[in-house]
This record gives C-alpha cells, structure tokens and sequence, in this order.
C-alpha cells in the first residue's frame, strides 16, 4: 500500500511549519517511571481481560444446554450442497436481477449519505466558519451533532424495520435505511476532513470580502476532493454490505433472497446466492482499493478508524492523476441515473399524505416510551447480553486476525519473499487463501452466520456472538494486514540476514510495531459491534436486538422506544470508552 505521507505536496515556504523544538519538548515533558510503565500495561491487561472472562462466563452459563445436536444433520445437508449450487437459467437471471437491485440500493443510498454528510461536515467543521458564528448557528451547530449521534448509533437494520412500519415494503425503505446512518458518520468524517485542510486560501478569499458559500466552495472543497471522493467509494463499498444485510426485512436484493431460500432451506440456492454475493463484494473492494492506491490519500484501514487521516502539517493533499481515478468520478453521474431509473426508487413516498398520516401515528405510538413485560430487569439483562455478546465476538475476531491475517500481508510488502521456489509459490498460494478466506468471512452477512450457528447451537448469546465475531474477523483481519503492509520490511530483513528464521523474522519485526493498530482497530470495532447485535438479535440471538424485533412484530411500539433509548445509550458509552481507550494508548 502507499505511504499516505506521499500523498501531500510540500508546502510553499510561507505555508511552510516551525519545526518542533525538540529540546525543549523533552524538558516539559513528564519523565515515566519503569513502574508506571509495568503499573500502566498491567492495568491494561485487566481492562482486556476481566471482561472478557465475565463474558465468557455470561454466554457459557453452567448447567445450560448449549450445543443443539439435532441441527446436525441439517448442517451435514447444507454442507453437502455447497458442490453442487443452482445453476439453471431461470434462477441465474434471478440472481442477476438481484444483484443489480442490491447495487443500486446501495449506490443511491451512498449518494444521500455524501449529500447529507456535505452537508452537516459544512455546518460542523470550525474552518468553514472562519469567524465565530452567531448564536443561533452555534445553538444549531449543538441540536445538529446531538442529532447525527443519535441517528448512527442506531443500526441501519433497525432504520429499516422502523421505515416499513410507515413507508412499508417500499424501495425508498433500503436507500434511507443506508444514506440517514452513513450520513451521520459521513458528516463527522467530512467535518474532520475541513478542519484538516490549510485555511490560508479560505481566509484571503473571506479577507477580500467573499461570503462564506463562494470562499468555502473555492478555498475548501477543491483541496478536500480527493479524500471526499476516496471515501465516498469507501462508503458504496461498505453499503454493498449493509444492503445485503436489509434483505432481512424483505426490500429486495441478494439479502432477500439469501433470506427465502435459508428459510425454505434450498440450500443449493443458499450457496449459489453466496457466491454471487461474494463476487460482488470482490469487485468492489477490488475496484475500491484500486482507486484509494491510485489516488494515494487514504487507505481502507485509515477510513475505518472512522476518520480522515490528518494531513502531516496542515497541508491539503495533491490532486490525483489517476486515470482509473478520473473515470470512477467520471461514472458516478451515469451510474446514478442507472441506479435510480433500475430500483424503481420514488421520492413520492416521503411526501404523501398516507405518510404523513402513518408517520404522525408512529410518533404518537413510540411516546411516552413504556417498560417491556418484566421491568427494568429484562432490559438490564438484554444491555448486559448486549456486551458480553459484543466483547466474545471481538475475542473471536481477534483470534481470527491473529490466526489469518499474517498470511493476508503482500510479500512485496515484507521486502520479497526469499527462498526457493516451492517456497515462494506455497507463501503466494497461502496469501491468496488468507485473502479470500477474509473477503469470504466479511462478504456474508452476519444474519447468514447467525442462522448457520443457530442450526448448531441453541437461541442466546453465543451464536450471536459467533456470528458476528466470524464476520467481524473478516473486516478486522483485512484492516489489520493493511496496517501490516505498511510496516517498513528493513528490520525484518536485518533479522533474515542475521540468520533468524523467515516466521521469527516476520513476527519479531512487524507485531510488535503493528500491535498499536490491531488494538486500536479492535477498540473502534467493538463499538460497531455493539451497534451489530441488534442484526442477529432479529433471527434469534440474545440482547436488545431480540426484544427489539419481538416489540416490532408484536406492534409494541412504546417498548420500541425504551429499547432504543437503551441502544443509543449503549452505543454511546461504548463510543466514549472506546475514545478514551484509544486516547490513552495514543498517550
């Protein structure tokens, strides 16, 4: 991968930073003690490793039954169909059908989340508001960030089950299902991105007398749209997913039919579905990551840390030259009108009368917000089997990077792969493996998992968690071999011509350089897997998702509400402590 350091041009000398005063950073800055080292990893290991063990102990209950032995021989029949998936015509062009469908979702719904991210990245950058703003634009600057919390703490699964109560079964339900949850995050991406961006430019224009529209759409979006159009495919590649995912609640795409031919259980229709999703996925991580290394300003890893990367000294990154770049922004206009003309989307919906009606009758059902049969204790217990789930499926992630992702790392990465040829082509063949073993884990969506472990197991926590730990491996595992890649292969070939074996080698040079991305990385997934319980609470695993789908069948809307207040609560203090953790470990 590309040194995003090579992304930047070199600042003219006005623009040009003082250089740190080194000496007099280390006379101001506190000596640490070895004890405080020893004091500081020790309470980190406890921070790792006591919730851990409660977890384990919370989805593991002693004297309960855990493994489901007659689901066995439905896994045996699943099994033995994967050799000979449904090939016929008639249901290739299905397939076909779907397949288009879910990337039209996906890329509309990606197209309102940069609109709606542009947008509130404007409003909430403090560059783009070079004086202090008045009073009534700070108090909306506040209402706008409370809001964009709010609306990405919940899951887009859930966007979904809400919007066909109103809109029903309606293609309008997928785009808004994506573009609200994906905005919220796009805006706080967006808004860094500003905020990262030199500003001479915008305070002569604003100097000179140009009102903030003209001086922010000359000075700051130019040098911004390079980032913005790298994440905008990062995002389209993450919707690809999400709309997979929606098929649960009947829109449409591959997910539905995933989701009618697993009920049915066609399991030769099963694992040609999943391979048509695997396919679709590759393509686009593949034409994703071309465009990220082409244009050389972000890599997937850096976006999922949830923000842009911070320009080294201020300064705006180079405009790409990319051909593949140019003709991906070129076949955004095109691809669009395809989309919206292929999804039959109308934005008719939102404005007619049964809407209105339907949702003034949400509002009125979701409030006040009332307890589910049980009290306070059911939700105490559905928000604890929320975490314990959420912290063994990232202990299940972590095994599967640790185990799979050092074979996913380019050897062009780690200098070349010395030794003989047999060698080399078992490294390549083990690579290509880990490759695809990763795009298949992340490509199928946890409520396939989640359906796959609950043939096995019984309804509770450990499914859920086993299911999203699988998928979430996929995504840690390719994000963690991304970091890795970019760990400079000089040590290690020191150690390799000093005699050290090639394995010792690669784990002595890369790990404990790359330690601090695997638990940074780790700690920013965790929160998205907080929010990801809800997605197998709904085919039957355990925690808020499970009350969340059985209040939605039954109508039960004022339970809804509390369960969601207790979502976003939930996901906003993972979101906090996750912050702080990182902090520290930066610290």
């Amino acid at each position: 991968m590309p040194d995003v350091r090579d992304t930047y041009r070199l600042p003219a000398d006005s623009d040009r930073p003082e250089p740190p005063n080194l000496d007099a950073q280390r006379r101001t800055r506190p000596r640490v003690t070895g004890r405080q080292v020893t004091t500081r990893r020790l309470i980190g290991a406890l921070v790792l490793v006591v919730p851990l063990v409660w977890a384990l102990g919370r989805a593991l209950p002693v004297g309960h039954d855990i493994v489901n032995r007659g689901g066995a021989r439905l896994i045996g029949d699943l099994l033995g169909q994967a050799l000979s998936p449904r090939l016929d015509g008639d249901f290739l062009r299905l397939v076909l059908e779907a397949t288009g469908t879910t990337l039209a979702f996906a890329a509309i719904g990606t197209a309102g989340a940069l609109v709606i991210g542009l947008l509130g990245g404007l409003v909430l950058s403090d560059v783009a508001w070079t004086h202090r703003p008045p009073r009534t634009v700070r108090a909306v600057r506040v209402v706008l960030r409370g809001l964009l919390v709010a609306t990405r703490s919940i899951h887009e699964l859930v966007w979904a089950l809400l919007l066909v109560s109103v809109l029903g079964l309606d293609p309008l339900v997928a785009v808004l299902a994506i573009a609200l949850p994906f905005g919220a995050q796009t805006a706080q991406v967006f808004g860094d991105t500003f905020d990262g961006l030199p500003t001479s430019a915008l305070h002569s224009l604003r100097n000179a007398g140009a009102t903030t529209m003209p001086a922010v759409a000359f000075a700051l979006l130019p040098p911004a749209s390079p980032l913005m159009l790298s994440y905008a495919f990062y995002r389209f590649e993450c919707a690809v997913r999400s709309t997979v995912l929606l098929g649960a609640v009947g829109v449409g795409g591959l997910g539905q039919e995933l989701v009618v031919s697993l009920s049915s259980r066609n399991w030769d229709e099963v694992w040609t579905l999943i391979a048509a999703v695997i396919i679709v996925s590759a393509l686009v991580d593949a034409w994703s990551g071309r465009l990220r290394a082409d244009m050389a300003v972000a890599s997937c890893s850096e976006w999922s840390a949830g923000a842009a990367p911070e320009p080294p000294g201020g300064v705006a990154p180079r405009r790409s030259r990319s051909r593949w770049a140019r003709w991906s922004a070129l076949a955004i206009i095109p691809g669009l009108v395809a989309a919206w003309l292929a999804s039959g989307v109308s934005l008719s919906g939102l404005t007619s009368s049964r809407t209105r009606a339907l949702t003034g009758g949400l509002v009125e059902d979701l409030l006040p917000p009332k307890l589910p049969a049980g009290g306070w204790s059911v939700v105490g217990d559905a928000v604890l089997d929320t975490l314990a789930m959420a912290v063994v499926a990232m202990a299940i992630a972590v095994l599967i990077t640790v185990v799979i992702a050092p074979w996913a790392v380019t050897t062009r990465a780690q200098g070349g792969a010395p030794g003989s040829l047999p060698a080399r082509i078992a490294r390549r063949m083990a690579w290509a493996l880990a490759r695809i073993g990763l795009l298949v884990l992340r490509s199928v969506p946890p409520t396939v998992w989640a359906v796959i472990a609950l043939l096995a197991l019984f309804p509770g926590i450990l499914p859920g968690a086993l299911a999203l730990g699988v998928y979430t491996g996929g995504v840690l595992g390719r994000l963690v071999a991304e970091s890795w890649e970019s760990v400079s292969p000089v040590p290690r070939n020191a150690l390799l011509r000093s005699g050290v074996p090639g394995a010792l080698a690669t784990l002595a040079a890369v790990v404990p350089a790359s330690a601090h991305q695997l638990l940074t990385y780790t700690l920013y997934r965790f929160e998205i897997c907080v929010r990801e319980t809800a997605v197998v609470g709904i085919v039957g695993a355990a925690g808020l998702g499970r009350l969340l789908s059985e209040n939605l069948n039954l109508f039960r809307f004022p339970v809804v509400s509390t369960l969601l207040i207790a979502s976003f609560a939930v996901s906003v203090s993972s979101e906090l402590l996750s912050r702080r953790l990182r902090r520290a470990i930066r610290a």
